[in-house]
Parts: C-alpha cells; structure tokens; sequence
C-alpha cells in the first residue's frame, strides 16, 4: 500500500477516450456544519485583498503516510518561508510510517489527537473516518472561500466522488492515475542465473526461489503485495469495494454482483499458491510483522524484488539508475492482458480533521499545496539545484541528492494536480505501459467509485475485519497449509461468516444497486 504511492498519470483529456465521467452515490443534500457543529466564522477584520483574516500567526499540524526523509526539514523550512509569506501559516508535519499506518490512522482520530491537515484516500480509511465524524464536512461555501483556485479546477466529477451522505469531507487530487501493481526486480540476477524475462506469476517464483538457494546476503522479497494485487486480484480481473473487506466485484462484469471473495475456487487456489511459494524461500515466516520500508530495501541492495504501482517502481529505478547502474533494474507487468480501472479522483486527497480549529488556514494552505508552483514543485521534487532540475514546464532531472528528498516520495499525492512532472530518465517507460494500458485493457466499471457507507453494519465491519487479521493474514503469507484443521481456509470461510460478512456484503449490495442502475 500506498504504502509509496504516487502513480502514473493519465491526461485530462483520456478521461473521455477511457468513458464518460462517473458520478458517486450519494443524495445532494443540503451542506450541514462541519462535524456535528457549526464552522466558526472567519474574523471580521480582514485583508484588503482575500477579504480573510491572517493577520494571526498559525501552525498547521498535518499528519501524512510514509518515512520521513532525510531532507525533509530543509525542503519544508523552504515551504514554510513561503506559506508564512502568502498565508502567514507553517506545516508541521509528520509521518505514520507503512508498517504502522493501519493500526494508527484510526486510533489518531478515536483519541481525537490534536492534528489540522491529513492524507485522506479510499485505500486509507476515508469512508469510514468520515462516517464517524472524523473529518470536518466542506462545504462548497467554505471550499470558495479559502480555497478558490482548488474550487475552479476541480472537475465536478471528483466532488461527486467525494461525497458521503451527500456530504464533502476530502478535497480529492485532480489528475488521472493507475494503481496497477508490478514487480521490480534485479536484472544483474536474472541475467546472472540465465533466467528468462518474466511474463508470469510462476516466472517470478523461480526468480525468487533461486535468489532464496542461490544468494545470502539480500532476501528474495518482502511478502505478498499489497492487497494481494499481484496474485489474486489482477489476475482475477476483481476490485474491492474496501480493501481491508473481502468483498469485490468482476470489472467485467456490468452486473455489479459484489461477493465475498474468501469463498471462491479463486481464493482457494490463491491460497495454495501462496503457501507454496513460501515454502521455496521466496520469503521469511516473519513476513507478517515485518515493518521495513520495501521499495528503500530494494534501493538499498537488501531485497532482490519489490511490488509497488508503476510510478513507485520508476521513481525507484530511477534512483538506482544513478546509485546502481550495474543491477539493471527491470519492471514487469504479469497480468498485461488482463482489464483494469484508472483510479478514482478520491484514490488520494486531503482531509481537515473534525476537531481542527484552524480549517480557514488549512484550506488556504491545500490551496498553495496543490497550484503554488514554487511550492508544488518544492513538496514533490525539493530545491531546484539540489534536489532536481526542471526540464520544460512538464519534467525533471533527479539529481544525485534526490535520494535525501525522493521525487514524490514524501506524500504529496494528497494534493496530486495536472501540474505533476514526468522523471525524463524514465518518461519514456512511463508512458510505454500507461499508454498500452489505455489503449488495450483499460475499462470503466458502474461502481469504480462506489463508496461504501458503514453506519448499518458498523459491528459486523469491526468483526470481519478482526477476523481478516487473525485468520486472513496467515494465509495471505502463505504461512498456513489451507487444509490445516485449525487455522486453514474452511475455519477462516466459517469465521467470516459468524462475524457476519454476508450481512456486510449485503448491505454493500444495497448501496452499490441504485448506482448501477443510473449506468
């Protein structure tokens, strides 16, 4: 996941050659107060030129996914001269890092710590933050005000897309992405053990199985990929409604018949499979607790693979290009034949949490975040000169101190825009898969952005998802035998059931039906 997670971009003008544009569910309703009480009232005493108060000095807390690195205070000490100029505001940021991310992003908000700004995405808990209350609503009078610009270039689509209950709480990125995960892997050693390029899944088990026999001093992999995209999801041609629930839908098929996954002959092979591959080395039993950022690993010499989305995987090859020249790394697509979406606007955003007092100031600072271009290009590539060169208005150069300050590594993605570069070492790369993707296998589904409101079944949401830690993990990882007695796939299908699951899907059925009627 995420999880580094900024991907290639489509352009404005591949939504229409890819569909029409798709309206979320969700009733228009009439914009209540940000959580369960009325916004303050900006000042009355205001500037002459924003008709908005900032004549007090304030400091934003926001909170963002990811490792902190190394660069990080001196390229945000540039941010914060120029927001304290333009908005009298700083940031202070910090990070929650992948390997804690889904423990502590909704404990932040049940312990209703003190924070004003936070990554927000339909992958990172958003539909449920905000059924909860956890976000401020935005309401389109609050967004005109402090955030103009963001409120002018935002297609109407990605409002849609962000509603819950008829309700804004995210301002969603504006530009076109996939999530589609590969693998990367490490040219020299393929070459080295005269192993042929990978077209499939089973191609890179014999990859990993000799790296495991044949060398000691890195490790084949981390694991399985995020959300299982690689081995059950892509090759399936699915798409899960909440990827933390086993439940998901054919994005060929226009029925929008969701079902549990976990009981299907899909699930089960998949499981074998897994068990299977880590039986060969292709990854330690610890797997599941490891906490070590995969795709620096990689980098850093340690794993001999990584799966990540395109964009991750570019931005790490083009690192190593520099760093590592001699390790030719490679990228693989083995599901190329098979259909995907693009992703949805709502795939990353910024929220402002429910208890912020500040939310004038921090949507000013989304505002400068997202169309400042100083301080975009700082956020995503760091100091010109240092960090990175610009080349034309749509490109840049990492330079060889990018590595303290990777290109889009930092967490920007909440504030993506139609202003993002292309890496010129990789763009030719880039648009190779993005442009094959659209042409041939890309494909528009009624529920891509489907948002699933859990009110009605928010005990059975709770219950699943234990289950899905206890009884699911273990078999993801391939670390239990699916016909172990006690903790194989039967006992997990009989889990999921008692906590309810198809309660759960259920619902997710009733919500998802009206939206794929209006198609």
């Amino acid at each position: 996941m995420a999880y580094t997670k900024k991907f290639a971009k489509l352009s404005l003008a591949s939504l229409f050659v890819m569909g029409t544009v798709l309206t979320a569910c969700g009733t228009k309703e009439a914009a209540p107060t940000p959580g369960t009480s009325a916004a303050p009232q900006a000042s009355a005493s205001a500037t002459a030129s924003t008709g908005i108060d900032t004549s007090k000095e304030v400091k934003l807390k926001m909170v963002l996914l990811g490792s902190k690195p190394k660069a990080f205070d001196e390229v945000y000490g540039e941010v914060n001269k120029l927001m304290k100029q333009k908005i009298n505001a700083t940031l202070d940021v910090s990070f929650l890092d992948w390997g804690e991310y889904q423990q502590k992003y909704p404990l932040m908000f049940a312990a209703n710590e003190d924070f004003d700004l936070v990554f927000s995405a339909t992958w990172s808990y958003y539909a449920q933050q905000a059924t909860k209350n956890g976000y401020m609503e935005l309401t389109e009078d609050m967004i005109k005000k402090f955030a103009p610009k963001t409120w002018a270039e935002e297609p109407k689509v990605a409002w849609e897309q962000a509603k819950i209950n008829g309700k804004i709480y995210m301002i969603p990125q504006n530009n076109f992405e996939y999530s589609y995960h590969m693998v990367g892997i490490r040219g020299d050693l393929r070459q080295k053990y005269n192993l042929s390029e990978l077209k499939t899944y089973d191609d890179y088990v014999t990859y990993l199985k000799t790296v495991a026999e044949k060398e000691k001093d890195f490790k084949p992999s981390i694991g399985v990929s995020e959300f299982n995209a690689i081995e059950l999801v892509q090759p399936n041609e699915w798409n899960f409604v909440v990827p933390q629930l086993p439940v998901a839908y054919k994005v060929t098929d226009g029925s929008g018949k969701l079902f549990n996954y976990v009981d299907t002959q899909e699930f089960a092979d998949f499981a074998k499979k897994m068990n299977d591959t880590q039986k060969t080395g292709a990854w330690s039993r610890d797997a599941i607790a490891n906490k070590v950022d995969k795709t620096q690993a990689f980098k850093d010499g340690k794993l001999a693979s990584v799966e990540w989305n395109l964009g991750t995987l570019l931005r790490a090859k083009s690192e190593m290009l520099t760093t590592h020249p001699d390790w030719k790394v490679e990228l693989y697509d083995l599901s190329p034949d098979k259909k995907r979406l693009s992703n949805p606007f709502i795939n990353n955003g910024m929220s402002i949490h429910a208890g912020s007092k500040n939310y004038e100031r921090a949507l000013m600072a989304i505002d400068l975040l997202r169309y400042d271009p100083e301080i975009h290009d700082l956020t995503n590539y760091g100091i010109k000169g240092k960090h990175y060169e610009p080349v034309g208005n749509d490109q840049f150069k990492p330079l060889p101190a990018s590595a303290d300050f990777p290109p889009s590594g930092t967490d920007p993605w909440g504030w993506n825009s139609l202003h993002e570069r292309l890496d010129s070492t990789v763009a030719a790369e880039t648009q190779k898969f993005t442009e094959n993707w659209k042409k041939t296998v890309t494909v528009n589904h009624p529920l891509e952005t489907f948002t699933f409101d859990d009110t009605k079944v928010k005990n059975e949401v709770a219950a699943v998802s234990n289950v899905m830690e206890t009884y699911g993990k273990p078999l993801f990882y391939g670390l239990v035998d699916p016909n172990d007695d006690k903790h194989g796939l039967k006992v997990f299908n009989d889990k999921l059931k008692q906590a309810g699951i198809d309660k759960v899907v259920g619902e997710m059925q009733n919500q998802a039906n009206p939206l794929i009627a209006k198609k």
